[in-house]
Parts: C-alpha cells; structure tokens; sequence
C-alpha cells in the first residue's frame, strides 16, 4: 500500500519535470536586424536656431536608417549636422552638407550596429552646437 501512495505522488513529479524541460528546449527565434530599408528606420526632425541645435540628444536604433530634416533658422548662417563615434570628432559616421539658412536639408544615413554613446555636432560650430548620438 506504502509503495502504491509513493507512486501516486510521483507520478505529478514526472509530469512536471518533463514539462519544464520541454519549456527549456523551446526557443524564442532572435529577430534579425531589418535591412536598412526596412522597417528598422527612424525620420527625425532638428532645428539649429539662435546658435544652437533644439536637442542636445538623439536616440536610435542600432543599425537603423536614418532620415533627418535638418531646419536651419539661422539667417545668412551656415549650419550641418556631423555625426562621429566619439566627442573627439575623428571617425565620421555621417557627415551632412552644411546649408546657410533660413533652409532645410535632408541627412540620411545608416547608424552604426554596434550599441554606444556616439556624438553629433556642426562642424562651423564645433564647440557651440553639440549633442549625444545614442545608439541602442
């Protein structure tokens, strides 16, 4: 009788751990990166006016294309918007044509794969118009 009741008890054991192993061999397929005119893409819109950029930070995905209308509201002043791996300005990402405004420009361009804090500015006014390029 003794062995009977230790069956019955058993018995859910089994069932339990085989379905936890079944759940454990399940795999969640890994998305992969959409092409760069797929739907892995960011349009954006930033306005240089009074000497200055509207944001100091811009967010993407990795990989992710690009679009940025660039609003120049700076009469008579030239403007672009550069964008480099570090503050240290020395690898390119992207780097757009400068427009003097009042004018509009657009950059399109591909963010780097590799997650990061990259760096963005305009090069006429490189210590003056900056921001962070955060790549996730």
């Amino acid at each position: 009788m003794l062995h009977k009741r230790s069956m019955f008890a058993l018995i859910p054991l089994v069932i339990l751990v085989a379905f936890f192993a079944g759940c454990a061999a399940k795999t969640t397929p890994t998305p992969t990166p959409s092409p760069s005119t797929g739907g892995n893409a960011i349009t954006i819109t930033v306005t240089a006016a009074g000497m200055a950029f509207d944001t100091n930070s811009i967010l993407v995905s990795a990989g992710a294309h690009v679009t940025i209308t660039f609003q120049n509201n700076d009469n008579g002043i030239p403007h672009n918007m550069a964008f480099y791996t570090s503050a240290a300005a020395t690898t390119i990402i992207y780097q757009g044509a400068r427009t003097t405004g009042v004018s509009t420009v657009t950059y399109t361009f591909d963010a780097p794969t590799t997650p990061g804090t990259c760096f963005f500015r305009c090069d006429v006014h490189p210590t003056t118009m900056t921001g962070s390029f955060i790549v996730q």
